[in-house]
């Protein structure tokens, strides 16, 4: 397979879906921060707006102590429930955010935003029954036209690497050049991306497929590969360049048990690439 350039823009640490100025989607039912807030005390609506300040602000444990307050003397308020459930992830409190949101969800199937929360706490609870019919019911919402028409992924696992973070973000329509299913994005202490992961199923890999594989072809398989990508710094131009990585090949998406286990060996350096690439121009 040849080398291919995958150039993929910033993207926030976390998920921001259940933030005031997100849309709500297509469902009515679907409380907004202005109809919450209008029916706040005083106190509760300057105890709410503090805790906002935190989240936005990426002061997670300071948002979640807002949250849990407001909770407490507001048990079940959906849309706070998903804040408090979002701020327990980004603090590693994966348990909480499950228990939070799980009644959430289960209330409303059509709460996109507390089923993309739910997955991700599922996932980093070790409940992998949950996490993958949650991510099911994800792909569900989506063919019926529940989340928003532009939304093309959500996160849906952070796993911690010693010093490094992996985060996995799952797929609800292929995306890019390449048909991107699955990212994973690996950062330093920092919080800089040193490395993207992917499985990818690109058109132009079909045809080679479908000669070698007539059977699976017919039935609509497609040719799946783990690639990865990494910057290698400016050329003698001072043009951003790249290396891209093949890891493997798959006939049909493997599930995501087995994305996950493959982007940590890969995240690890514990995969050995079948080929490369470098210095390919980043455009």
């Amino acid at each position: 397979m040849p080398g291919r350039l995958l150039v993929v823009p910033a993207l926030a640490l976390f998920c921001a879906g259940i933030q005031a100025q997100m849309p709500e989607g297509h469902n009515p039912r679907q409380q907004t921060v202005q109809d919450f807030t209008l029916r706040l005390t005083p106190d509760q609506k300057q105890m709410f707006e503090e805790a906002m300040s935190a989240f936005t602000g990426q002061k997670y444990t300071d948002a979640l102590a807002g949250f849990k307050q407001l909770l407490a003397q507001l048990p079940g308020n959906p849309l706070l429930s998903k804040f408090a459930g979002e701020a327990g992830l980004n603090t590693g409190d994966a348990g909480f955010a499950a228990g939070t949101l799980r009644p959430i969800a289960e209330a409303d199937p059509d709460d996109w935003q507390a089923c993309a929360l739910l997955a991700r706490a599922c996932a980093e609870s070790g409940d992998a029954d949950c996490r993958d019919r949650s991510m099911s019911h994800m792909l569900d919402l989506h063919n019926r036209g529940v989340t928003p028409p532009n939304m093309q992924q959500y996160p849906i696992e952070r796993v911690s690497l010693g010093a490094r973070t992996l985060l996995i973000r799952t797929s609800l329509v292929p995306w890019g050049p390449y048909n991107v299913y699955d990212l994973g994005q690996v950062m330093n202490s920092a919080g800089q991306i040193v490395l993207r992961i992917t499985l990818e199923s690109p058109d132009d890999d079909q045809a080679s497929f479908a000669r070698e594989h007539r059977n699976e072809a017919a039935q609509g398989v497609r040719s799946f590969s783990f690639d990865a990508y990494q910057e290698t710094g400016p050329n003698s131009s001072g043009q951003r360049t790249q290396t891209h990585f093949t890891y493997g090949f798959a006939v049909g998406q493997p599930p995501y048990a087995e994305v996950r286990d493959e982007f940590i060996r890969i995240a690890e350096g514990k995969a050995k690439p079948l080929s490369s690439r470098t210095n390919l121009l980043v455009r």
